[in-house]
């Protein structure tokens, strides 16, 4: 294990640290506590938690963690007698108050009205009554369900070496209460240490800088084990929260860059990810400096259920995109740009998750534009609209059409329920149209003004819309009135379906070429002269040349798809999972037998919900008990919250809901 390139020297104490941070954060949060989060049931209004400290053990044996949490609390309001916290399925041990040493009366309320999943409200009553401003450290003794929501425990079978067992934990959005009891909101940003013993040669590391590696002997057992210990010194929402334990090695591939791998597949990821200095270039160029000092990313077994996830300093990267072209490198120019969007400043809550990803989706596009030339950048743009009309039709069909607006309020949902591609790709259209307005290197000033405001804290879409029009009044105040009043503020947020406001086409002339193409194939049922240049097509017009398909699902036949094969060889020879997720989904909808009997191999090796629920609705529509039954076979490949969805699509009379 190549220890020595990642285990970075701090040069401060850590109790100096702690306390410079718990000031820091005291500040932000008594400037920002109005946290109106329908998905947290913590009493954020009266008190909060500045710093947490984790101490850990993963236990493999029983698929838990076990071991204890303290809150570093500081009460906002006088008279605070209780600390109320988010929990699911947490077993409580025991609670004390650090600063008076007297066990603590605790209980649990549970209650379910803002999802299907399990939520749990746990209650401390204080032997003692705060004041505003006072502070009280609480210490949790606790352990986790086997069944925790946050928590994947990977068999051996199922990791690339085969020779180690692999855990992880997917926070976002609303899974971190499932892990320990704390403020599950985004709306509250807390430091925190991580210590974790895990059984030798396991490695653990986590969403924090590395402080010390410690070999120790269990005295009950006489077993090894590795103790590591982290620190996160900038203020980050639960849901950043993120720790992995397995086989892993580390390989440097920038000068502020890295990949932690199974050593199998360390080396083919580092090739495959070492753009990743030049994207961090480009867009800091553009924002604000990059706060976070390095960046990482973690490959993550195929069952992982998203393309990545932006833990600060441990970005989560799914398996699908080594591809071994790069082609699909661009996801961690996405990941990267959360670096900014998402965990330097944060949507307040659920509801103004688009402030996340709508911005992230922005720069991802700046830098490929940047970076690969104009031709990905349209592409990739022409994608998005794609899948964005294709989640729109989806909400329409199956009564959720409160789902296709920015700002959505739905009251029984779960936030997990409603993140689509609406909050990435009308979210960029929305950012796109406004630097139609004032020009582009006019907003990139606004983003490092907007950065600038709100860098540490939590925000949402009212207060981008305050300072957007105050930047515009103070830098552009010739044209401000011009400007200010194209802009339909209300109809943006709250407005259903496809918005009108903006340019959507994004084509060009090799984008013609691939849906061309592809309406040759549907209407004639058989390919046109030069169908042998799809063969010289990037994958990015492939993935527009399938989506067409899709687009025109109800015209296509069977026919058509066998001449596609024909010529293409689409289930054989296609390597890249964009594709492949797309055809297979059309042999399910049009019972190809051709690509279907490929789609269980597809299926069974990749977990990526982008993916496999498309083609699971696919099979609700088509053939539902087969579907069903293959989903029960291979459902232990897939996370929990990938199986939730698949669940509900299986379970609903409408197939997409």
């Amino acid at each position: 294990m190549a220890y020595g390139l990642w285990f970075i020297p701090l040069l401060v104490s850590a109790s100096l640290f702690i306390f410079v941070a718990v000031e820091y954060l005291l500040l932000f949060n008594e400037a920002n506590v109005q946290v109106d989060d329908k998905y947290s049931a913590a009493n954020t209004h009266s008190i909060v938690s500045n710093h947490y400290n984790l101490n850990l053990n993963i236990d493999f044996a029983n698929s838990i963690l076990r071991g204890s949490i303290t809150h570093y609390f500081t009460a906002l309001a006088d008279g605070v007698k209780k600390i109320a916290l988010d929990a699911r399925d947490l077993k409580i041990k025991k609670v004390v108050n650090k600063n008076t040493g007297k066990d603590l009366a605790w209980v649990m309320y549970s209650y379910d009205y803002i999802s299907v999943l399990k939520n749990e409200q746990f209650v401390i009553s204080l032997d003692i009554e705060l004041k505003k401003g006072e502070r009280i450290e609480i210490e949790i003794e606790y352990a986790t369900s086997p069944s925790a929501t946050a928590i994947n425990w990977v068999p051996a079978n199922q990791t690339f070496g085969k020779d180690m067992k692999f855990m992880y934990t997917q926070c976002e959005a609303i899974h971190c209460r499932s892990i320990a009891p704390l403020q599950d909101t985004p709306g509250i940003k807390s430091t925190f240490n991580a210590t974790m013993t895990v059984e030798s040669p396991y490695v653990a590391i986590a969403s924090a800088l590395p402080v010390k590696h410690q070999e120790v002997i269990n005295e009950e057992t006489g077993k090894k084990e590795n103790v590591y210990t982290y620190m996160q010194k900038i203020p980050v929402p639960s849901y950043l929260l993120a720790m992995v334990a397995g086989h892993l090695e580390y390989k440097k591939v920038g000068q502020r860059s890295g990949v932690y791998a199974e050593p199998i597949i360390v080396n083919q990821s580092a090739y495959e990810f070492d753009e990743m200095d030049s994207f961090l270039n480009i867009i800091e160029e553009v924002l604000i400096p990059y706060a976070w000092g390095v960046y990482n990313v973690i490959i993550m077994p195929p069952s992982f259920p998203f393309g990545g996830m932006e833990n600060p300093y441990l970005t989560f990267v799914s398996p699908s995109i080594i591809i071994g072209d790069r082609s699909s490198a661009y996801v961690v120019a996405h990941e990267i740009c959360h670096s900014w969007f998402g965990n330097l400043i944060t949507n307040r809550n659920w509801t103004h998750f688009w402030l996340n990803e709508g911005f992230t989706q922005y720069s991802e596009r700046l830098i490929l534009r940047k970076h690969y030339g104009e031709n990905k950048y349209i592409c990739q743009c022409r994608i998005g609209m794609h899948d964005l009309r294709e989640s729109l039709k989806d909400f329409e069909e199956s009564g959720k059409e409160e789902c296709t607006k920015l700002f959505p309020n739905i009251y029984r949902a779960g936030p997990d329920d409603i993140m689509s591609d609406v909050a990435y790709e009308k979210g960029f259209l929305f950012l796109n149209y406004l630097e139609g307005l004032v020009g582009t290197r006019n907003f990139y000033k606004f983003l490092k003004v907007y950065l600038s405001t709100f860098a540490f804290k939590s925000l949402d879409a009212w207060e981008l819309k305050s300072t957007f029009i105050s930047f515009v009044e103070k830098y552009l105040p010739g044209n401000s009135t011009i400007i200010l009043n194209q802009i339909n503020w209300h109809k943006w947020y709250f407005g259903t379906g496809m918005p009108n406001d903006t340019n959507s086409d994004f084509l060009n002339d090799n984008i013609r070429q691939a849906l061309y193409m592809a309406d040759y194939y549907i209407n004639n049922k058989k390919g046109p002269e030069n169908f042998t240049l799809y063969k010289s097509f990037i994958p990015d017009l492939r993935q527009i040349f399938m989506s067409h398909l899709d687009t025109r699902e109800k015209d296509v036949t069977v026919e058509a798809l066998k001449a596609i094969e024909k010529d293409q060889n689409s289930t054989g020879s296609e390597t890249n999972p964009e594709v492949q997720a797309i055809w297979f989904k059309m042999g399910v909808l049009k019972k190809y037998s051709e690509a279907t009997a490929r789609t269980k191999e597809f299926l069974s090796g990749i977990g990526r919900m982008k993916y496999i629920i498309p083609i699971y609705a696919a099979y609700a529509k088509t053939n539902k008990e087969y579907g069903w039954n293959l989903y029960k076979e291979l459902k232990w490949l897939y996370h929990p919250i990938a199986r939730e969805l698949i669940e509900q699509i299986f379970n609903s009379q409408s197939p997409l809901t």
